[in-house]
């Protein structure tokens, strides 16, 4: 018996060691990947130079990725909208007394939640409505007609303000000029640059957020404002940028539900282009880091204190998975991972001992950098998939 264990266990062991790596992986990485709490997850390990795949282990198989899917998200509005730009909400008064009108550019930024206004100096719905009645202190009711505005935006401004304003809310229709309805100028709220929303929509893993972005850059390709036309703008958008979608399916933009798909090769892929592609530094720069920043600022530190400002990855939580991918400092080299297991417990200490393992994997192959890291050329990344 002794001696079949021990056969067992040698071909296990065996089993895990990568088949093609440039040079071996410490043991220890793999004796936290075994960890019980990860239950068999999705992992991916690339060389960030030579794009060869260091180590994977079903990396094929689709997966609820958690918020590990706002990648997704990020990259499909930086490709679509220039970093900078600004989204500008203007209320406007019309020849009729107490007819307001609101065009906006659909802003991701706007709120009508009062705790969002004042954590995070978002610009807030209700202040613009509030300027209507300001106009004329004898305005007891207004009609306020909007274009270009989020309609959860009204239906929580509607919440927000309550009893304390009588307003009654249309949308302008479609074969309406807006622009033919107003006169003067009232106030406007600008947002700030799209850069600073990608940046907190990954460093702090906002879900309103990220799915406000992903269906910014669905319009602006012009697909449908439903499920249909983000899987279509999607997958098309990450082929046009030779990513391999296969089998991607997306119920949103935030990776909320848990009818999300994707595979660690997808996402890994992905990360290659974030990297190399100038358009997307923008995503890349967003990323929390380990110890330091965003979702990652408590993490490591007691796990793996050697990695701490070593790792830059996106987090993901639900309630069967927990979710990391980005990339990995090893002195000369930089490592592109993601680990996807969506097997998890349910329980806060399940999935804390989750995030450990992965953190204490993780930890086995960084080291500080011998010298700033190379950024690869977009045109020279060869897409590697395996099965």
């Amino acid at each position: 018996m002794k001696k079949i264990s021990a056969l067992l266990l040698l071909v296990l062991t065996f089993n895990l060691q990568p088949a093609l790596a440039a040079e071996p992986l410490p043991q220890p990485f793999f004796d936290y990947l075994s960890s019980k709490y990860l239950a068999d997850p999705g992992i991916i390990l690339l060389d960030g130079s030579t794009k060869e795949v260091v180590y994977e282990s079903g990396a094929a198989v689709l997966r609820t990725p958690a918020s590990v899917l706002k990648l997704t998200s990020a990259t499909a509005v930086a490709m679509a909208f220039d970093s900078d730009t600004i989204f500008t909400t203007t209320l406007f008064k019309t020849e009729k007394k107490g007819v307001f009108v609101i065009l906006g550019d659909d802003d991701p930024w706007m709120t009508s939640n009062a705790k969002y206004r004042d954590a995070n100096k978002r610009a807030y719905t209700p202040t613009l409505i509030k300027a209507a009645f300001a106009t004329d202190k004898k305005l007891k009711k207004i009609t306020l007609l909007y274009d270009g505005i989020n309609g959860s935006d009204i239906y929580y401004a509607k919440k927000a303000l309550g009893r304390r304003a009588s307003v009654v809310y249309k949308a302008i229709s479609k074969d309406v000029d807006p622009t033919s309805l107003i006169t003067e100028k009232v106030t406007e709220v600008v947002s700030p640059p799209l850069s600073k929303m990608i940046k907190f929509a990954l460093l702090y893993s906002d879900n309103v957020l990220s799915q406000r972005l992903v269906m910014l850059a669905t319009s602006k390709y012009g697909y449908p404002l439903n499920k249909t036309g983000l899987n279509k703008m999607m997958n098309e958008k990450l082929d046009e940028m030779g990513v391999d979608t296969t089998g991607l399916y997306l119920e949103d933009g935030s990776g909320l539900s848990g009818g999300n798909r994707i595979s660690a090769v997808t996402v890994s892929q992905l990360l290659l282009k974030i990297r190399s592609e100038p358009r997307l530094k923008v995503v890349y720069d967003s990323l929390p880091i380990s110890g330091e920043s965003g979702t990652l600022i408590g993490r490591y530190h007691s796990t793996a204190p050697q990695a701490v400002g070593l790792v830059k990855a996106k987090t993901g939580s639900t309630r069967h998975t927990v979710s990391l991918a980005g990339f990995a400092t090893s002195g000369d080299k930089e490592y592109v991972f993601v680990v996807i297991a969506d097997h998890v417990g349910r329980t806060k200490r399940i999935q804390n001992a989750a995030r450990s393992a992965i953190d204490r994997m993780l930890g086995t192959i960084t080291k500080p950098p011998t010298a700033p890291l190379p950024v690869p050329n977009p045109s020279t990344i060869p897409f590697v998939a395996t099965s």
